[in-house]
């Protein structure tokens, strides 16, 4: 199993404080993965398998490419312009947690240190626009 083989540094990252969702970005696995291998750690015992129910949607022949990473570039490319992450959730129809994911995976190198370091990734602050600014104002009486 694959997360035998990461269960060193999953404890390890989870022992410096970092959450399951951040080890799983920056190892670049599932959540799932990680919950195992915290099982198999706290237990001893391998997890029961799972059945993957998405795998058997694809074409065959053609692979699986999650949606968060088919959206990685345009969600990084609209973030650093200074969209919120609900806006983009918003836009691109989509949870936002989801495009958090698609964010972090296009910036992997920076999720994997900061789960390394047990502490949340740096992500660029949003930027109020002067028209969400005018709306938000209270009109005057």
């Amino acid at each position: 199993m694959r997360y035998e083989v990461l269960l060193p540094e999953i404890v390890k990252m989870t022992q410096a404080g970092s959450g399951i969702d951040l080890i799983a970005r920056a190892l670049r696995t599932s959540a799932y993965a990680v919950r195992d291998a915290l099982h198999l750690h706290r237990t001893g015992q391998h997890p029961p398998r799972r059945i993957d129910k998405r795998r058997r949607q694809r074409q065959p022949g053609q692979p699986f490419v999650p949606k968060y990473q088919r959206i990685a570039a345009e969600v990084d490319r609209r973030r650093k312009a200074g969209e919120g992450f609900d806006r983009l959730a918003r836009a691109m129809k989509v949870s936002r947690g989801m495009i958090v994911r698609a964010y972090d995976f296009a910036n992997r190198g920076e999720a994997a240190t900061a789960a390394r370091e047990g502490r949340s990734p740096p992500r660029p602050p949003y930027k109020w626009s002067e028209e969400s600014r005018a709306a938000r104002r209270k009109p005057r009486r």
